[in-house]
């Protein structure tokens, strides 16, 4: 069966060569940036306590099982890791160095599925939040635009409303000018 999704077997029994159950899979690893499972996360030992790496590559999966290409003895003595998370380094040049593989991917880091989803959720965590507030931003933008037109409607009325109480006055000094001027009569004379 080909491998499309290989951390979605995680809990499955994983077999030699041999077909003889070595552990059960725990998670798989990637190189950072990449798409192909590069290790499994074996828990191996009495009630699983030992975690190993196993590389992947040639690995196959049927109903029961993930088949590797390596033995079950050197399996259980791959160097044991704490959890599963992130490997580099030392941790991985070790792995790299016990299964006999070539020193050219050495140097790399690799994330386990689960480090890799939660990275990935707090990438899509952080994406919506910088969203969210690229959308309040906007909205703001449009409320101080909003106010600034609002002001200058304001400002433009205050003008209007000024213009219009200079002309009213004007008109108004006018008209007492000519009420004085009528009440003086012809030549200049009150009466």
């Amino acid at each position: 069966m080909q491998i499309e999704r290989l951390e979605d077997w995680a809990g499955q029994d994983v077999v030699d060569t041999e077909g003889e159950k070595i552990g059960k899979l725990e998670d798989v690893l990637f190189e950072v940036g990449r798409d192909d499972p590069a290790y499994g996360y074996v828990k191996t030992g009495i009630l699983g306590r030992h975690l190993s790496l196993v590389p992947l590559a040639g690995a196959t999966v049927t109903r029961d099982h993930v088949r590797v290409t390596y033995a079950k003895e050197q399996v259980r003595d791959a160097p044991q890791l704490e959890s599963c998370g992130i490997v580099a380094g030392a941790a991985e040049s070790a792995v790299r160095s016990h299964y006999g593989l070539d020193s050219a991917g050495a140097g790399k880091t690799y994330e386990s599925a689960g480090a890799r989803r939660e990275r990935e959720a707090r990438a899509r965590a952080a994406d919506e939040r910088a969203d969210e507030l690229e959308r309040l931003a906007e909205r703001k933008a449009a409320e101080a635009r909003e106010s600034e037109a609002d002001a200058e409607r304001r400002h433009e009325s205050a003008r209007s409303s000024e213009q219009e109480r200079d002309q009213a006055l004007s008109e108004a000094q006018q008209l007492r000018q000519e009420a004085r001027d009528a009440k003086r009569g012809p030549g200049g004379s009150t009466g």
